[in-house]
């Protein structure tokens, strides 16, 4: 899925142990799942609820960045709503699904694009509904600035 869908390399991904439970997958830098009786272990990074498998936020901001296709990078405007957990309007040149969202190359989280709209995946409790002026990011985009691409 991630080199398929994103482009991410396999060497990523290596130190890196998987263990499956139920609809879940798991990621932890263990060479073994250790002798006890756990419920999980590690990082949820791919739930299979429902198809396509839909990678979870934290997975993509530890392994986003080396994302080569179905990146979109967001503008601070789109963001700051993406953060809120609102849908987007929006035309980018990706596949249908879900995406790595990026503002200013920094990995946000998943988001699943439709052509025209991007809907935000972020867990309700790690979405941000406002933003102090005062503690917003110095850049502020000119028009022209926002990407929305896919590589390769």
């Amino acid at each position: 899925m991630w080199k398929e869908r994103f482009g991410i390399p396999e060497d990523v991904f290596e130190g890196f142990s998987f263990f499956r439970r139920g609809r879940m997958i798991w990621a932890f830098s263990l060479p073994e799942i250790p002798p006890f009786r756990c419920e999980s272990i590690g990082m949820r990074v791919i739930s299979m609820r429902e198809s396509p498998w839909k990678p979870t936020t934290y997975a993509l901001q530890l392994w986003g960045r080396h994302a080569r296709k179905n990146v979109i990078d967001l503008d601070d405007e789109m963001a700051r709503r993406f953060f809120a957990g609102e849908s987007l309007e929006l035309r980018a040149q990706v596949d249908r699904g879900y995406v790595v969202v990026t503002h200013m190359g920094s990995v946000i989280g998943c988001g699943l694009y439709t052509p025209g709209r991007l809907i935000s995946q972020l867990p309700r409790e790690r979405r941000i509904l406002e933003v102090d002026d005062q503690h917003a990011p110095e850049h502020h985009a000119q028009p022209g600035d926002t990407q929305h691409e896919c590589s390769e």
